[in-house]
């Protein structure tokens, strides 16, 4: 899934939930044509991926990485 966030730069959520543990890089990925038609730009989202092997713990870090992120000012 692509994430974006109203005024907040995804590298910067990215940096921030990577000090957490969580791998959820931020970028266009090589489709930049889909991330502009779409309105993401040159800089698209944060992609989140969820596999077989995520684990609950993964998934909670990742949700308390983001609500940490969303709640600091």
């Amino acid at each position: 899934m692509l994430l974006t966030f109203e005024d907040r730069e995804t590298t910067d959520v990215y940096r921030f939930v990577a000090e957490r543990g969580v791998h959820a890089p931020s970028g266009s990925f090589y489709a930049v044509e889909a991330s502009r038609h779409f309105g993401l730009g040159d800089t698209g989202g944060l992609r989140v991926g969820l596999a077989p092997y995520t684990s609950t713990e993964d998934v909670d870090r990742l949700l308390a990485g983001l609500g940490e992120f969303l709640t600091a000012s």
